[in-house]
């Protein structure tokens, strides 16, 4: 998928776009509704579909008070949207100046300068412009002016009575009901990073780990729980320590990710992966010595193997 990050300098014209257009925090089954809809409707135009997506998140630069981590990273979000087979993406970096914007201002200076779609796809509760002015409505109103036809979509899970958002699966995550936060995203929870370098303390352990250290991305509680890991499309099975590693350091900068992956030895530094977290299998405990960590290690991969086991003959 080609990333496009400035698009005043984009030199390449887009044929027929079908554009979407939103933050798509988590890319959950709602906004997945929305590309799939624009998917289809370029197949029959013979165009492309172009995504817009924002970065950092409007919360972030309009409400710097308020805590909202993000579901999924940007490296993750342009990831899952490439996997639903969009060929051009557009991060548009949101900034205050960008948000005072009129809506009008919005579709004209952007949209019909660099774009030229010939429809929009956006949520049916869609805001734009200074001050979140513009509605679905006003959209479709603009979009008349310039010929492009804009289309509202709903955002609605299995109950018909519930509407999808973000900030739902956002609190699932954090109250660890990983399994009903994973039917809204499409997918199990999950993180997508490069392999950061650790202390190598698993490696002297017995149980290699590949290290990770989210800033801005909600992760689940603290715990130890069983996990899936896609390298390079190939799966395998591993667990994933979530927490301060309190058998180790009495204080930490912060909670980090430590995955130790079955049946796997080769190096990973650098390296993008995703690690899926399926079950939780215990939570986080100091150990007064090397050797009953070890042992508890031992159990936990038996107990996650185990798991897997089970859940692959269901």
């Amino acid at each position: 998928m080609k990333v496009i990050y400035n698009l005043g300098e984009n030199k390449e014209a887009f044929r027929n776009a079908v554009l979407v257009i939103g933050v798509f925090d988590g890319v959950h089954i709602g906004h997945q509704k929305l590309i799939q809809s624009a998917l289809k409707r370029a197949v029959e135009l013979n165009g492309e579909v172009v995504v817009m997506t924002f970065s950092p998140h409007p919360v972030h630069v309009l409400r710097p008070d308020v805590y909202l981590p993000l579901i999924v990273s940007l490296r993750h979000r342009l990831k899952l949207i490439e996997d639903m087979g969009v060929e051009k993406c557009i991060v548009m970096e949101f900034t205050k100046e960008f948000a005072q914007l009129t809506p009008q201002q919005f579709v004209k200076d952007f949209l019909v300068r660099y774009i030229q779609p010939k429809e929009v796809f956006v949520g049916d509760d869609f805001r734009f412009g200074k001050n979140r002015s513009g509605a679905l409505e006003d959209f479709q109103k603009i979009g008349e002016v310039y010929d492009i036809k804009v289309n509202g979509i709903g955002s609605i899970g299995k109950d018909e009575s519930q509407k999808i958002g973000s900030s739902m699966i956002r609190d699932l995550i954090f109250q660890g009901r990983l399994d009903e936060a994973a039917e809204l995203l499409g997918r199990p929870v999950s993180i997508y990073e490069k392999v950061q370098s650790g202390d190598g303390r698993g490696k002297q352990l017995g149980f290699p780990t590949a290290n990770f250290y989210p800033k801005v991305q909600i992760i689940p509680p603290v715990g130890v729980y069983a996990v899936n890991v896609v390298i390079e499309g190939k799966l395998y099975r591993g667990m994933a320590n979530i927490g301060k590693r309190p058998s180790f350091h009495e204080e930490n900068e912060g909670v980090n990710v430590e995955v130790h992956i079955f049946d796997f030895n080769e190096n990973l530094y650098d390296r993008e992966i995703r690690v899926q977290f399926i079950k939780k299998i215990r939570e986080e405990k100091k150990f007064e010595s090397p050797q009953f960590l070890i042992e508890q290690l031992k159990s936990d991969e038996k107990v996650s193997r185990d798991y897997f086991r089970n859940f692959a003959q269901k």
